[in-house]
């Protein structure tokens, strides 16, 4: 498997996704077509998801907001042959997984051991990426924008760029999300600087869960874009 996501919300947030796309193509509501386009910021993060995807480099971070722990690291680059470099670190409870890339091999370490473990290029196990083959934090999908649920949006200057919240009908997305419990409000607020890039995303999802209420509440933080020049594996 290329790639194991250990956020429980977000792994369940990527099939909502799917399963969204999916109803649009039978429904005939085409990205091209549907009225969500004129969505005030619809555009704008469209473009966004566009930008990210074309970028050369770039550093991730997503913090958990209820504990304020940090739940997954990713820097990337692309080498002149056009592989994929990465580091990455994603935890979920005391569990850590450590992966490094360096385009040519894969070095990983995981579950609390003291070892690396190595897969060498040709070997059972080994995969390399490319922008032709991508891995998923390098995709438009980092941007998570489900417009097939899209209700409203407010649009606000900020940063020198545009911050823009945008509100979802809970009845799209709950199926999807169900087993996190019944969801009962679901909104995503990204953060644009003057070039139109996403350097912030918020996305906080209310359930009722058996008559208690609990909240999915995490903030992705993009930097580094197109900056990085050198990667290397982690001093853990």
């Amino acid at each position: 498997m290329k790639f194991k996501e250990k956020n429980k919300f977000l792994q369940k947030f990527v099939a909502c996704l799917t399963a969204a796309l999916l109803a649009s193509s039978f429904c005939g509501c085409s990205p091209e077509s549907a009225a969500y386009k004129s969505i005030d910021g619809y555009e704008e993060a469209a473009n966004a998801k566009k930008l990210y995807a074309a970028l050369d480099s770039g550093h991730l971070t997503t913090v958990d907001n209820s504990t304020g722990n940090t739940t997954m690291e990713f820097s990337f680059m692309y080498r002149p042959d056009g592989n994929l470099m990465y580091s990455s670190m994603s935890s979920e409870g005391d569990q850590v997984l450590y992966e490094f890339h360096n385009g040519s091999e894969i070095n990983r370490r995981e579950g609390g051991s003291t070892d690396w473990t190595f897969i060498l290029q040709g070997e059972e196990g080994y995969y390399t990426y490319t922008r032709d083959d991508p891995h998923p934090y390098t995709t438009e999908g980092v941007i998570s924008v489900n417009a097939y649920a899209l209700t409203d949006s407010k649009v606000e200057d900020a940063e020198g760029g545009k911050k823009i919240t945008f509100y979802y009908d809970p009845t799209q997305l709950a199926s999807a999300l169900a087993e996190l419990g019944e969801l009962q409000s679901f909104e995503s607020t990204i953060w644009l600087n003057s070039e139109g890039y996403c350097f912030r995303l918020d996305q906080k999802a209310v359930f009722d869960n058996g008559g208690k209420e609990e909240v999915s509440d995490f903030s992705m933080y993009i930097d580094q874009m197109n900056e990085i020049t050198q990667l290397s594996r982690p001093e853990i």
